[in-house]
């Protein structure tokens, strides 16, 4: 059973894809992150985050790795601070966990 619309989850995830293709891959939003440390690697840290979500709203890969780095983000949004590119990474890592709970 389908939670949300089609409708608006094609806007989610067409949103998630507007935000992650800012991306510049510098990092600055890694050393604010408090799970980076934490995980097996980079893709724990938001701007892996980004990336995995990009690769599921543009791919439609989704990985058992990849939900749970989207899930172990505490959506603090200190990495929102740093973003030189002004990308809503907290928003996008919410956004995609929208879409992985209204997967068919």
């Amino acid at each position: 059973m389908e939670v949300l619309g089609k409708e608006y989850l094609e806007k989610v995830r067409e949103w998630i894809r507007l935000e992650t293709v800012r991306c510049l891959y510098c990092g600055f939003c890694e050393p604010v992150c408090p799970t980076l440390d934490f995980g097996p690697h980079r893709g724990y840290g938001p701007r892996g985050r980004v990336n995995i979500a990009y690769m599921i709203v543009s791919e439609d890969l989704v990985t058992g790795e990849g939900v749970e780095s989207i899930y172990t983000c505490l959506v603090c949004g200190a990495c929102n601070e740093k973003c030189p590119a002004g990308i809503d990474i907290a928003g996008v890592v919410r956004a995609v966990r929208t879409l992985l709970n209204n997967r068919s």
